[in-house]
């Protein structure tokens, strides 16, 4: 999201812009790479390469600095802000594991931070808000799409077809995602001040992790489905969470860039309902949980979108 908005304000498309955006991507392959290292306690590769990939950023928004004295304000803030972030997420590697996502926690809300501490209204050329909603809902497909397809890569149904069932539910799930937020979303809102496009902007992370999330707790739940074995509360929670999370996000997202409405009131109930299931649906078999959770996320969605004005 960092790069994607500096490449909408400030893409050069020379030499240096280049070698800074290649310098990301391979930033974000080696925060790849870490990812299992810091969910088994070995964090240190996860940092340095977060880090990094904010440097980098921090570097170029210095060199716009340099470059476009209209938007020194902006640039430098943005500069200093993600720089003291990855200074601070370099810092937790000073700590023991265990606190480290605590301070990860606060580099992430910082960094979050110098989005309303920039001073977007001294900027002379305006980000363009169709670009921004574009390369958002791109990343919002790569994320539904590399979920089905590790979802899929992982399946060992063999001659279950009560697995077999929760993969096509789970399918439905993502469609319903799908169908949700591109029948709505268009580009990013105009009206309502910097505070629509903020939450606009910073709530898309709720639906990333959200979408994330859904498609690890419909593995969890064809692998128990396999096996025979009831749900435990640690399988549930993802599936249930992650959809409420995206769902928590979607009315934000409408009420402060439309209105409260009774589309806002659709979306909270329908996540209050999914996490509600989620944490008491003890002893239910995978297949009804998966089932009661897409019927809920459907259902929805049949509902909403004849209502709701895009």
């Amino acid at each position: 999201m960092g790069y994607t908005w500096y490449a909408t304000g400030f893409d050069s498309d020379d030499p240096v812009f280049r070698l800074g955006l290649l310098g990301g991507m391979l930033a974000i392959a080696a925060l790849s790479a870490g990812v299992a290292g810091a969910a088994s306690g070995d964090s240190e590769t996860f940092v340095i390469a977060y880090a990094c990939l904010f440097y980098i950023l921090s570097a170029l928004y210095g060199r716009t600095w340099l470059q476009a004295p209209e938007a020194r304000s902006l640039s430098a803030r943005f500069a200093i802000g993600n720089a003291f972030g990855a200074t601070l997420w370099l810092l937790s590697l000073t700590l023991a594991e265990t606190v480290r996502p605590l301070v990860w926690s606060a580099a992430m809300l910082l960094l979050i931070a110098t989005f309303v501490f920039a001073p977007w209204r001294s900027l002379s050329r305006p980000y363009d808000g169709e670009h921004v909603a574009e390369r958002y809902g791109l990343f919002t497909i790569i994320v539904l799409g590399e979920s089905i397809v590790v979802t899929v890569a992982g399946l060992e149904i063999g001659s279950s077809l009560s697995a077999a069932i929760v993969a096509v539910l789970g399918f439905t799930v993502a469609a319903a995602i799908w169908w949700l937020y591109f029948d709505l979303f268009r580009g990013m809102p105009i009206h309502g001040g910097f505070g629509a496009r903020f939450v606009w902007a910073q709530g898309h992370l709720l639906i990333f992790a959200g979408i994330a999330a859904a498609s690890v707790g419909v593995e969890f739940a064809i692998e128990a489905a396999v096996s025979g074995e009831s749900l435990t509360l640690a399988d549930r929670l993802p599936l249930a969470a992650g959809i409420a999370v995206y769902l928590l996000a979607m009315a934000a997202i409408r009420g402060a860039t439309r209105r409260l409405d009774r589309v806002v009131a659709l979306r909270l109930a329908t996540a209050g309902t999914v996490l509600a299931l989620g944490l008491a649906g003890s002893g239910l078999e995978p297949l009804s949980f998966v089932a009661l959770v897409a019927a809920l996320l459907v259902g929805e969605a049949a509902i909403e979108l004849p209502r709701a004005r895009r």
